[in-house]
């Protein structure tokens, strides 16, 4: 088995991002949020699936770290969810940095947020309340 994470396997224009970002399922978690977006081929194929993971330095300042939490996503993703996930662009986005030893516990929390993100309604959203169309805001009728 190839053991690299290919361009194809990989979200990586800020198009791809915007659109998982813009036309997601999401679950979040005290450390992550994982989001989801369908994706399909032209003619109706079922798309590989792609993984975008985004770590800022509000995260971790130490490069060392951000990176480690990258690869260790990538490991998870390429080695188990990458066919679970066939159809789908997931993008990672942490929060807070996990516990140093903790891989273990955050591979069971991204799978837990992909499997609460992918049962989430993907329905047309409810308007926020007090956010009414066709009425302006903090106007009596």
């Amino acid at each position: 088995m190839d053991q690299g994470f290919q361009p194809h396997q990989r979200l990586r224009t800020g198009r791809d991002y915007g659109r998982v970002m813009h036309k997601q399922q999401k679950a979040a978690g005290r450390h992550l949020v994982v989001l989801l977006a369908p994706r399909r081929l032209k003619g109706g194929a079922i798309a590989p699936a792609r993984l975008g993971i985004m770590v800022s330095t509000k995260v971790s300042k130490l490069a060392v770290r951000r990176h480690q939490l990258k690869r260790w996503v990538r490991e998870l993703f390429r080695t188990e969810l990458q066919h679970d996930l066939a159809g789908w662009d997931v993008c990672v986005l942490f929060r807070s940095d996990p516990p140093a030893d903790g891989r273990k516990r955050l591979d069971d929390d991204i799978r837990a947020l992909l499997r609460k993100a992918l049962v989430a309604n993907d329905g047309p959203r409810r308007p926020r309340p007090g956010n009414s169309p066709g009425k302006a805001p903090g106007k009596a009728p």
